[in-house]
């Protein structure tokens, strides 16, 4: 009987357990003759022999990883895998190849694997089954879990052995259990939350420290500075820790450095993401069940040896200061992924010259131009909660930097093959400030068959252009912003749609929903030649055709007026009770009677307290969404 599981290995698979380049050579070799010789005892026992004196045995039921070679390589070597690929070469023609191209990893012993797991595994299992924990779900060949801390894919059908993990022990790790757990709970849904198996969390401390902390910024102000709120602030800190509530405690980390940028005078500072941070830690302790805490998920995962490939950049400029970010995949899972870095020059020196920005490093070794078009292999890559990712220094090799290709080929979901899915699933999304602190979460590939034009909306400054995708009958709207930050990044995107660079063939950036619409923020655009519109230099006189403006909605001015109030402190906002009242007869006539009253309530009244400000502020911000 033919071995299954070496049947099923794919080339695909078996570079996720050793390296492109072997698999590549491996091809080469069984293409063009050079395959090895092998045999296979009555024990079971496969052994290759190959014409450089190798061999290599394979025992039944053991991992490809568990075979034995006579070479000095560490690890699946090239003998190992030339192995599998020969095996397979030989067994061609048999009816046992057939493998099933969907196939449940629930059915799989998960109790065995537990027992099987180490003492440091063992208690990192523990430790996790004490929160509930949210898991998507892919059964796609191969099918694959992606946890909130790390990704298991299941490369052979019904076998535990080629279960592998994106975290740095790869295999026989607790994230492998918790996946064959999430898929045996799931009843054949693509998302599933695991329920804690111990300790019963409750977010009622949590609330009481946001809620002392935000009535104490709405009464003070951001303008009050970090003394004034500090005390407060560290103990809704030092509570997040101790829950272990990730999404609780990035939330909070946010809002002091956006404390702390007021302070310093930073253009970072932004009241509107104040305003954003004080309804997320208003609305996360509150939401039903317990997973818009982020109970238990690790702030930082050390991964495995990873291929991560750029999905292209962004550049902003808030004053003097520059935000560069590069969007990555990781090839094998496509999980997502941001490195970030903040640019300012030193305080009296002289202001950045945009243009310089591309060549500055992001990452040890890596510029943002060369990762922006690049994809880096490496086995020093950490992963925070938030979706940012942080290179080691990358000694002895351990990170290297080659080119990506034009257009990419990556797994589903992050290839929005299904786009009527995806907009159904942002549709069906909690609200942003429910929503797991994920900034990479959105990022998603686009393959485009025509493009359906563009328009210039100088007034504010925006970029929009519609293509159509394969399977999909409305377009997808890209969206842009123009910032000073890039600036030739909307004549790159023009000339993109121009024509000028070839036919476009893949938008790469980030998704979301507006106003029912499937849009994308582009990040690059594959062509005829890769474009990066934030890195790519040089004017090349795109014609924009002009749009109209639209003026700012009422809802939009009770978010400024919301967030203005937080700015400078309740007591000081109300002398501007006049305007409020002309705003609340406005949302009232175009039929938001609800946020009028809230909105009355919480500026105006001198008996107004944090609840009602904490209720306007929620519900304009679930309006101004659905809006």
């Amino acid at each position: 009987m033919a071995r299954r599981d070496l049947l099923a290995l794919t080339d695909e698979a078996l570079t996720q357990l050793a390296t492109a380049g072997l698999v590549k050579r491996c091809r080469r070799d069984i293409d063009s003759g050079r395959a090895p010789v092998l045999a296979e005892g009555d024990d079971g026992v496969i052994e290759a022999r190959f014409e450089d004196g190798a061999l290599t045995r394979l025992k039944p039921g053991a991992a490809l990883a568990d075979a034995s070679c006579s070479c000095p390589a560490s690890g699946v070597c090239r003998h190992r895998v030339a192995l599998v690929m020969a095996y397979r070469c030989e067994h061609a023609s048999d009816d046992v190849t057939a493998t099933p191209e969907f196939w449940d990893p629930g059915t799989l012993d998960a109790d065995a694997l537990e027992i099987a797991l180490g003492p440091t595994a063992r208690a990192e299992l523990e430790r996790l089954r004490a929160a509930p924990l949210v898991v998507r779900l892919d059964r796609a060949s191969p099918p694959s879990a992606a946890l909130p801390m790390a990704t298991v894919r299941f490369l052979a059908p019904n076998d535990a052995n080629y279960a592998r993990c994106d975290c740095a022990q790869t295999t026989g790790c607790a994230h492998i259990v918790l996946a064959v757990e999430a898929f045996r709970a799931s009843s054949g849904a693509n998302e599933t939350t695991l329920a804690a198996h111990a300790i019963d969390r409750s977010p009622d401390a949590l609330r009481e420290a946001g809620d002392a902390l935000l009535e104490h910024l709405l009464r003070e102000g951001t303008t009050a500075g970090m003394a004034a709120h500090a005390l407060r602030l560290n103990r809704v800190r030092a509570l997040a820790a101790e829950h272990d509530a990730a999404w609780f405690a990035l939330a909070a980390e946010a809002l002091g450095e956006q404390i702390a940028a007021y302070e310093g005078r930073s253009a970072r500072y932004d009241e509107d993401e104040v305003l954003a941070l004080a309804v997320e830690i208003y609305a996360r302790p509150r939401a039903k069940g317990v997973a818009a805490m982020g109970f238990g998920e690790l702030l930082e995962t050390p991964m495995a040896k990873t291929r991560l490939v750029s999905l292209g950049a962004r550049i902003t400029v808030r004053g003097r200061e520059f935000l560069a970010r590069v969007g990555l995949a990781d090839t094998d899972t496509g999980a997502t992924m941001l490195v970030e870095r903040s640019f300012a020059p030193a305080e009296g020196g002289a202001p950045f010259d945009p243009l310089s920005i591309p060549s500055r490093l992001v990452a040890p070794g890596m510029t943002l131009q060369t990762l922006a078009r690049g994809q880096a292999l490496t086995a020093v890559a950490k992963r925070r909660a938030d979706g940012s990712v942080s290179f080691g220094s990358g000694a002895g090799g351990k990170t290297t930097l080659v080119p990506r290709g034009v257009v990419l080929d990556l797994p589903a979901p992050l290839v929005g093959t299904d786009p009527a899915g995806l907009k159904t699933q942002f549709a069906e999304e909690a609200p942003a400030f429910l929503q797991p602190r994920n900034r990479a979460r959105a990022l998603r590939v686009f393959n485009v068959t025509e493009t359906l034009g563009q328009s210039w909306r100088p007034g504010v400054q925006i970029w929009r252009g519609a293509v159509r995708l394969d399977g999909y009958e409305a377009p997808l709207v890209l969206k842009r912003v123009y910032d000073a930050g890039a600036p030739y990044a909307l004549d790159h995107l023009a000339a993109a749609f121009e024509g000028s660079r070839g036919s476009l063939r893949q938008v790469a950036g980030l998704a979301s929903l507006e106003n029912g619409e499937l849009c994308c923020e582009p990040w690059s655009l594959a062509c005829d030649e890769l474009i990066v519109p934030d890195i790519d230099a040089g004017a090349l006189g795109a014609t924009l055709a002009p749009d109209s403006s639209q003026p700012a909605s009422p809802l939009e001015a009770a978010r400024r007026a919301l967030a203005s109030a937080l700015h400078a402190g309740h007591d000081r906002y109300r002398n501007r009770a006049a305007d409020v009242r002309k705003l609340c007869v406005e949302l009232e006539a175009i039929g938001y009677a609800q946020l009028s009253r809230c909105f009355d309530a919480a500026l105006v009244h001198p008996g107004s307290d944090f609840q009602n400000f904490a209720k306007a502020a929620l519900l304009s911000s679930i309006l101004c969404v659905e809006d």
